[in-house]
């Protein structure tokens, strides 16, 4: 699994909390041999199940998809620390899945003649 992200747009002014509309984000890419056993079970557990590290309740509160409003427990010793009231802080704007030929198919297409 290979994932690289990068920025767009101006960075937000200091002390700006709120959107000033200017068109400003992240994007990223990746690259997996099976998108079913990497990108969808990282969504799918890692960002929005938090049964997977022990906890009881919530979703990643920077990527996970809730709907605002949130309550997310980071894991501790001997108690959690359970977070209330989280805000939504990511917005999705669009997504693609794009495939690629493998490495056998590349090798066929390469061995074609014109």
């Amino acid at each position: 699994m290979i994932r690289r992200g990068t920025s767009y747009g101006p960075e937000l002014p200091e002390g700006i909390l709120e959107d000033d509309g200017v068109d400003r984000g992240l994007m990223f890419v990746f690259v997996g041999a099976h998108l079913g056993r990497q990108f969808e079970f990282v969504q799918a557990e890692w960002m929005n199940d938090s049964t997977f590290f022990g906890s009881t309740v919530g979703k990643d509160p920077i990527a996970g998809a809730h709907d605002g409003e949130s309550t997310f427990d980071i894991p501790n010793r001997p108690l959690r620390k359970r977070l209330k009231g989280l805000s939504r802080f990511v917005v999705t704007r669009g997504g693609e899945y794009c495939f690629l030929p493998g490495l056998r198919a590349l090798h066929w297409l390469g061995d074609q003649k014109a």
